[in-house]
Order: structure tokens, then C-alpha cells, then sequence
């Protein structure tokens, strides 16, 4: 057998020494440097190791010794390297023992800190070592085996799979087939979707199976925790350790990825975070399937993706999973504000819709609606011609229903169950709730905006307030009876959203009558008759959200109480006569909502904080000002009347945004200045901002917001606050008084 050698001298493998070179006079530099061809330095004269190899961290072999020596140093180094990743492993796996151990002994205190944190993400158990010893390994079947790990054991998964666990929420937001596979009957039950996976299965199988077991523990009603107290571990930190494992392991891998199977779990690991709350995390994970599915080429239809195991083809669609990526990335762009993936709608077309169901051709139509709003949205001022594009759109979308369709389940706990008919009304209680979001979102703009600018205002601003009334109505029918399901999250962000826009509209509405008194009575006022009924579902809707913060220490529907309790207080003495000044502040601290003085004072204000941004401040003023002088806004004209909208952003200028000469500086916006502070959250960037509506790209605001993957300990409500009073104020830079 021959052996090779580093620089191939056949006399040295015949066995005859080599002779030794001679050195230059005064070379000191070792044989690492002189190969890498750089300076040999010594910190101090006494040093016998080189600046280069200690951070190298390599032996260091003076030119005056042979070079065969230093050829070692591979090997050396290669099992030092092992060693230390021994060592490692062995002092991870002695820390997450005495981990488990205190966990055992502090279960009332871990009782409270997920009360602190439902979700369970921002305090994740530790993974024991399992990222360090797949990388050990390197292999796929090491890679199964420490998936595997993790799973529970027979026992504590017969306990899981007992609780009554709706199988609906294993494919919310995760449907790759036709409608029509699911409503026929012929869907899989949770204990054969949760059977363990197999011993040799690719680590990507392996992971879809974790991720859908964290799902489903999530799903799990906190009324049923008690049934759950024999696991061997508590059910949350089990929830946390298999998310963790298969998203750090996989889906963090683009290399494992690269399949139909990849990108589904990828996808489902995005709807556990929306479900969950923090909205901007599953909003980074969809992009990040967005981008793998288009390297396979699934946006444009023709592609043939790669699948790791047969059965795969009868779970997915390709055809329909990019359409479900797609519909994914509007919600949450439109929820947090942020950009849209892509704008083709290839799924829309006549013979993508002529294969569909009523409902999935409502629901593409509804996707091809949420990229134009965002489209409008993306301009400083909305676009009338756009708006009403859009109104009709959604117009042709419902009428794809029969009219029995839009009405409220006689039985909401239906959704609950098992079966095709839950999923069926589940499908249908969601797409109610996207449909009336999205007449919000078309019409949001126009709220703000004064009727004597555009009398068509009145129109966007009644079906504002109507839209905002039905995802009220089904919210509050959804949440009675069904109060401790936590999966639907997304629902109480876009209730939340419904109950602002409805509360102003009817603020709005009677500061219009007493501005216009004796003027006569226009469209929109005609809302006062309806007032006591919306009052009825806003109080029902504060005290379902009260109940659940209270229930549940959710920090979520505490943060949505905070804001909707005191604005009905103003809403009520907006009745009275009282008028409020709404405007913004830069005061960005992270302090909670509050509302300052009490209902019964003449003095009342709300101020409404977000993180990041500021705080938008809505106070009593004993009466209307004088008529303000017309400022230029885009292509909308202003008023000179009173009536001047709903909210203004001027905002007195700040020493330290003052140049020498005291003038504002020209890369602010006339009137609106923002205090640069240090951020509260180091993983901040800067983003635009579209509460700046001087109409000018070059003078957007830098805001310091959280990155992507803030908590929501970090930021509640995940920029849904911000991206709903960024859409009520665009357009509108006009003083303002309720």
C-alpha cells in the first residue's frame, strides 16, 4: 500500500532523510507564516508562540526545526478540536440535568412565567446539546436520530392525543388540496397524523411530525391542562423543546429545505408563530418559504418540485401550496404594515379558478384584492380610482357565496369538533373574518379625512364602520363560546382592529353633527342611530378580552384592553359635546397605554403608546378652533372649514431638532419633528414610515422599530398598532379635532 506525502519527494519514500536547508541569517519566522506568507510578529521578545498562531490557535514551529514536525499539526489539531467538542457535549448534558431538575422543583414559578409568555418561545427549554451534536455527526440518519430524541414516548403521546383537540388546527393556514378532499369526509384524524415517525425517515419527515405535534399542543385548551399533569414534563416546555429543535435543525437549513416537504414545514412552523402571536416572526418565516419555493419554481406552474417520500403527492399541490404561501405573505404584510413578496396573481387566473370552489375562488380573489390594497397603500395618498377598483373586486368576490353562506353559525362551537363539517365551518367562519378585514383595510384611509374635501368620503367611512361592525358580531359570537381556544390569535388582532375603527367612526360622526349643526345632516351622521347597538358589542368585546387577560394572564388582550377601555370612555363623552384633539408625540418610550383622569372630569385623554414610534395622543379640548388656513397635501385638497378631519401630526419643533440659525431642518417634514432616541430593544433597524404624509419620498421619518424577530415581549401588538394608525392618518396633515 503507498502513502502519500505533503510534498511528494520520492527519496523521502524510499526511506532517505531528507537534508535539512539552510536557514537565512536572521530568520526567525515559523513555518505556519512562511506558508501563509505573511510577517511572523512576537507580542515580547520572550514569547515562543507567534501573534498569527495564537489566533490561529495552531502550534507554532521555528524554520529552525524540520518542517515534518510541523506537519503533525493537522492531526494534533484535529483531535484537540474533538476532544473539546467531547468535552462540550458532556458539560451541556451535566447543565441541562441540573436544568431539569430545578424545573421539577420550581413548577409553580414556571406556572407564572408562561403566564407571562403563552407561546412559550421567548423562554424555550434548552435543546440539550442537540444543534452541537448534529454537527458531530453530519450525517442525515444522526440528524433522524436527534430529531427523534425528542419525541415523547408512547405514554405521555396517549395522554397528548386524548385531549379533545379540534384536527382542524393541524391544517389551518396549511391546506395544499382542494376544499373539496377535506368537506367530503376524508380527512385524517389527529392520532394518525401524530403517529411517530420511523426510525430511518429523512430528518425533514421527522420534523414535520415535531412541528405538527407543536401545533397541536398549542391547540390544547388551558381548561385542559389539568388532564395533562402526568406527563412525564410540563406540555408548554414539551411544545417549546420540539418547535425549537425542528426549526434550529431544519428549517434553519437551506439545504433541507429544497423540497415540497421542506417548504411545508417551514410553512407550518410560520402558522405556530402566528398562532401564537408574534406575527413578524411568521411573517419572516413565510418569506423565507416564499424565496425556496420560488427556486423550485413553483410560482410559475410548470416546475416539477422535488418530494422525499410518495405519499407526499396525495397531501400537496404544488399549485396550491404557492397560492397558500402567497395569501400568508398579504395577511401579515397588510397586518404589519410591511411589503408584499410578490405581486403576480398567477393563481387567479380563469383556469386556475375554473378547477376551484365557490370559496377558493373567493378566497384568490380576495388575495389579488390584499396586493392591490398594499399596492395603494405603498403611496402617500390613496388613490380614490384605486379604492373603488378594489370595493368592487370584494363586491364581485362575496357575491361568489350564496347569501346564506355570510350568515352567523347558529352554532359557533361547531369549529370545535372533529370532522368535515367543523373544518368546513371553520373555513367559513376565517374567510368572513379576511373578507371584513379587507373592506376595512380598502376604506381605512378615508376615515380620517374631512367630507367636505370629497362628499364620497362618507361612503368609504360607512362601509369602514359597517365591515368593523360584522368582525365584531363574529367575534364576539365566536369568542363566547369559544373563549380558551388560543390558536385563533389572529382573530383578536383583527377584532382589535375593528373596534378602534368602529369606536372613531362613531366619534367622527357626532363631532360632524355638532360641527355641521344647522349646515344639515350628510350620510355618514346617519351612524348616531345605530350607536347603542355597536356601544353593546365594543362593551361585550372589552369584556371578552378583560375576561381573557384576566383567565389567562395573556399580555396580548391586556395590551388591546388598555387601549379600547379608555377610547370608549371618550366615544361616550363625545355625546356629551366634549371635543378631543388627536395628534402624535415622539415620546417612545416603552410605558403602557393609559388614560389620564377620569370619565366624570372635564379634562380626559388617551394615549396610546407604540413601541418604537411614539405615542398617539387624543385629548379633551373645550371647543372647537378656529378655521385653520388650507396647507397643500398631495392631490387632496383641504378644508377651510372646521371640519377638518380626525387627526393632526404637527407637532412643536424641539431645541434639539433646531439647527444654529433655528430653522427646522429640510430633511424633516414642515411641522413633525422626531426626537432621535437610543432604542429600548438592541435589535432595532431603521424602516420608513407612513405617518409622514408631507407627500415627498425624500422626507420619510427613520423610526428605530425592533427587528423582525422581536417578541412579543418586546412589542405586543407586533405593529399591528402601527400599521392601523399609519393607514387612518395617510393621507391627512391637517390640523384635526374630534
Amino acid at each position: 500500500m503507498s502513502e502519500s506525502y505533503p510534498c511528494g519527494n520520492p527519496s523521502a519514500a524510499e526511506g532517505t532523510p531528507r537534508k535539512k536547508r539552510k536557514l537565512r541569517k536572521g530568520t526567525q519566522s515559523c513555518w505556519e507564516c512562511k506558508r501563509r506568507k505573511i510577517r511572523c510578529t512576537f507580542a515580547a521578545p520572550t514569547d515562543t508562540t507567534c501573534d498569527g498562531c495564537k489566533s490561529r490557535q495552531t502550534r507554532c514551529i521555528s524554520q529552525e526545526f524540520p518542517e515534518e514536525i510541523a506537519s503533525t499539526r493537522k492531526s494534533i489539531n484535529r483531535l484537540n478540536r474533538i476532544e473539546s467538542l467531547v468535552e462540550q457535549l458532556v458539560q451541556r448534558d451535566s447543565a441541562d440535568t441540573l436544568h431539569t431538575s430545578h424545573l421539577d422543583q420550581s413548577g409553580r414559578d414556571a406556572t407564572v412565567r408562561r403566564a407571562q409568555d403563552p407561546s412559550g418561545l421567548s423562554k424555550a427549554v434548552a435543546t440539550s446539546g442537540l444543534e452541537l451534536e448534529s454537527q458531530a455527526t453530519g450525517d442525515l440518519d444522526g440528524l433522524s436520530h436527534t430529531l427523534l430524541e425528542v419525541w415523547p414516548n408512547q405514554e405521555d403521546l396517549d395522554i397528548i392525543l386524548g385531549i379533545p383537540v379540534p384536527v382542524s388546527i393541524l391544517f389551518h393556514g396549511v391546506v395544499f388540496r382542494p376544499y373539496s378532499d377535506f368537506f367530503s369526509g376524508q380527512m385524517s384524524s389527529s392520532r394518525s397524523m401524530l403517529q411517530p415517525p420511523l426510525p430511518k425517515s429523512h430528518p425533514v419527515l421527522v420534523a414535520r411530525k415535531l412541528l405538527l405535534l407543536a401545533t397541536f399542543l398549542q391547540g390544547i385548551q388551558p381548561s385542559s391542562a389539568d388532564e395533562l399533569v402526568s406527563l412525564s414534563s410540563d406540555y408548554h416546555d414539551l411544545m417549546s423543546r420540539v418547535f425549537n429543535v425542528a426549526t434550529r435543525l431544519v428549517t434553519s437549513d437551506d439545504e433541507l429545505i429544497n423540497s415540497l416537504e421542506g417548504i411545508e414545514c417551514v410553512m407550518i412552523a410560520s402558522m405556530y408563530l402566528d398562532n401564537a402571536g408574534t406575527l413578524r416572526r411568521a411573517w419572516l418565516a413565510n418569506r423565507r418559504a416564499m424565496a425556496a419555493a420560488q427556486m423550485m419554481g413553483l410560482h410559475t406552474s410548470t416546475s416539477s418540485p422535488t418530494i422525499l417520500e410518495s405519499e407526499t403527492r396525495d397531501r400537496i399541490d404544488p399549485d396550491y401550496m404557492w397560492f397558500r404561501i402567497v395569501l400568508t405573505d398579504r395577511y401579515l404584510s397588510l397586518m404589519l404594515g410591511l411589503p408584499q413578496g410578490t405581486h403576480e396573481n398567477i393563481f387567479a387566473r380563469p383556469e386556475a379558478l375554473d378547477r376551484c370552489m365557490d370559496v377558493e375562488r373567493m378566497e384568490r380573489m380576495m388575495a389579488v384584492a390584499s396586493s392591490l390594497i398594499l399596492q395603494r397603500n405603498s403611496d402617500q395618498n390613496p388613490d380614490p380610482a384605486a379604492t373603488r377598483k378594489i370595493d368592487k373586486m370584494l363586491q364581485d368576490a362575496a357575491a361568489m357565496m350564496p347569501p346564506r353562506w355570510w350568515l352567523i353559525a347558529s352554532d359557533p362551537t361547531t369549529i370545535t369538533n372533529n370532522g368535515a363539517k367543523a373544518f368546513e365551518e371553520t373555513v367559513r367562519l376565517m374567510n368572513q373574518f379576511a373578507y371584513y378585514h379587507l373592506l376595512v383595510r380598502v376604506h381605512l384611509p378615508y376615515m380620517m379625512l374631512p367630507s367636505s374635501i370629497e362628499p364620497s368620503f362618507d361612503y368609504s367611512k360607512m362601509i369602514a364602520a359597517s365591515a368593523s361592525r360584522s368582525i365584531i358580531t363574529l367575534f364576539v359570537s365566536f369568542r363566547s363560546s369559544c373563549l380558551d381556544t388560543m390558536y385563533c390569535r389572529g382573530v383578536d388582532f383583527v377584532a382589535f382592529i375593528g373596534s378602534i375603527v368602529l369606536c372613531l367612526a362613531h366619534i367622527e360622526a357626532r363631532r360632524q353633527l355638532n360641527a355641521n349643526s344647522g349646515k344639515g345632516i350628510n350620510v355618514f351622521q346617519s351612524l348616531q342611530h345605530q350607536r347603542l347597538s355597536d356601544r353593546g358589542l365594543l362593551e361585550r368585546t372589552l369584556e371578552i378580552m378583560e375576561r381573557m387577560a384576566d383567565t389567562y394572564h395573556d399580555i396580548i388582550t391586556q395590551k388591546i384592553s388598555s387601549i379600547l377601555r379608555p377610547l370608549l370612555a371618550i366615544e361616550d363623552n363625545s355625546l356629551q359635546g366634549d371635543y378631543y384633539h388627536v395628534h402624535t408625540s415622539s415620546d417612545a418610550n416603552k410605558q403602557e397605554s393609559q388614560c389620564i383622569g377620569d370619565t366624570s372630569e372635564a379634562f380626559h385623554a388617551l394615549h396610546i403608546k407604540i413601541p418604537y414610534f411614539g405615542t398617539i395622543r387624543i385629548e379633551h379640548r373645550p371647543s372647537l378652533p378656529n378655521p385653520i388656513e388650507p396647507v397643500p397635501c398631495g392631490s387632496l385638497p383641504v378644508s377651510q372649514q372646521p371640519d377638518a378631519g380626525l387627526v393632526t401630526l404637527h407637532e412643536p419643533v424641539s431645541p434639539p431638532n433646531q439647527d444654529k440659525g433655528g430653522k427646522t431642518p429640510k430633511s424633516r417634514p414642515l411641522g413633525y419633528e422626531f426626537s432621535i432616541n437610543e432604542p429600548v430593544n438592541a435589535d432595532w433597524q431603521a424602516v420608513p414610515s407612513s405617518f409622514d404624509t408631507s407627500g415627498t419620498q425624500e422626507n420619510y421619518l427613520n423610526l428605530l422599530v425592533p427587528g423582525l424577530e422581536a417578541g412579543i415581549d418586546d412589542w405586543v401588538l407586533q405593529g399591528v398598532d402601527m400599521a392601523l394608525f399609519s393607514n387612518l392618518t395617510q393621507g391627512s396633515e391637517e390640523s384635526a379635532h374630534i
